[in-house]
């Protein structure tokens, strides 16, 4: 199965997914809410399809996101350890895992299978604000993005101070196109 290449530009507190042709396929916005950082994904149409809260488990020590779709289903992200460097979701059947790896990379899995790798571009080349994403179907593409955005609501646009080498997980094999 061949992978599809997308591109996030994600400029401080806006998200936004194009093809490799330069489509739009979604957008999304962080702010903060009385308090809260909150996310907005939206479709093409301008319409919100979900909308994240993110939450800090101090005596946990761990992140969580709590995510509304449009049909007003309540999910949850939640990090699987301390280190903040595994998150799992449950979407019906499916179980959905974020791993985080060494050099900004992000693997995402779909019950098991690796569905996704996320690589920041800035470490690599000049786009500051650019991530590539390597995808293996185009179907995934709205759950992945959601993902994503949970993961970089808050975040503001600095370089990242470097993580414990001993906090990542290392990549278990090169998954290029």
């Amino acid at each position: 199965m061949e992978k599809k290449v997308y591109k996030i530009d994600h400029s401080t507190n806006n998200f936004k997914v194009y093809t490799a042709e330069n489509v739009l396929k979604y957008s999304a916005s962080w702010f903060l809410e009385f308090g809260k950082t909150t996310s907005e994904i939206y479709s093409l149409k301008n319409e919100t399809i979900y909308k994240i809260a993110k939450k800090f488990k101090f005596w946990k020590w761990r992140i969580s996101y709590t995510i509304l779709n449009k049909d007003n289903e309540n999910l949850a992200l939640n990090s699987n350890n301390k280190e903040n460097s595994i998150f799992q979701l449950q979407l019906g059947s499916d179980f959905y895992e974020v791993r985080f790896h060494y050099f900004e990379k992000k693997s995402i899995y779909k019950n098991s299978i690796k569905i996704a790798e996320i690589t920041d571009g800035f470490l690599n080349s000049k786009e500051e604000s650019t991530s590539n994403l390597m995808l293996l179907n185009t179907e995934d593409l709205e759950i992945v993005f959601l993902l994503f955005t949970c993961l970089k609501t808050g975040e503001v646009h600095q370089k990242p101070i470097m993580k414990s080498q001993k906090e990542l997980i290392p990549i278990e094999k090169k998954w290029d196109s």
